[in-house]
């Protein structure tokens, strides 16, 4: 019964966030988090938190959403997002250490054999049907959300 509660929750949300609805979207999301916190669901609603409040340029939220993300969720390829996400909170608020001290985390985040390609990928969407693409490179990480550049992180 839980899980298509869940599934139902989940489906209202993306149905909000498609209608532009955010506030309602997030609401949706975070009632998943809360009330269903094993469902299949729960990963991708609680890193739609973390970017419900980067689009709504609340960055402080943002930031510890996408902490409180990656401390859960480390071994994950979304944590590897919310990793860029917070390398450009930092960029945008100008704080070196942190720029730093996230592109070591997203360098060391997992070691990648290059054997017969130059890059790999992973695709997410979210919540909030932004498609976010990584591309992993011997020497850096892309992330486009929705087909645009929006970090890139060398190391």
């Amino acid at each position: 019964v839980n899980a298509s509660e869940a599934d139902l929750e989940w489906q209202d949300a993306v149905r909000s966030a498609k209608q532009g609805h955010y506030d309602f979207a997030f609401m949706d999301f975070r009632s998943i988090v809360e009330f269903y916190p094993n469902s299949r669901q729960c990963l991708a609603a609680e890193f739609a938190q973390g970017e419900y409040y980067f689009l709504q340029n609340n960055l402080q939220m943002a930031s510890d959403e996408f902490k409180n993300f990656y401390a859960k969720y480390p071994h994950h390829e979304e944590a590897l997002i919310a990793l860029a996400y917070l390398f450009k909170i930092a960029q945008i608020q100008n704080r070196p250490d942190d720029i730093k001290e996230y592109r070591n985390k997203i360098a060391t985040f997992r070691q990648l054999t290059f054997i017969f390609n130059n890059k790999k990928y992973f695709k997410f969407l979210s919540g909030f049907q932004r498609k976010h693409k990584l591309v992993y490179y011997i020497n850096k990480v892309d992330l486009y959300v929705n087909n645009e550049l929006f970090a890139e992180v060398p190391f």
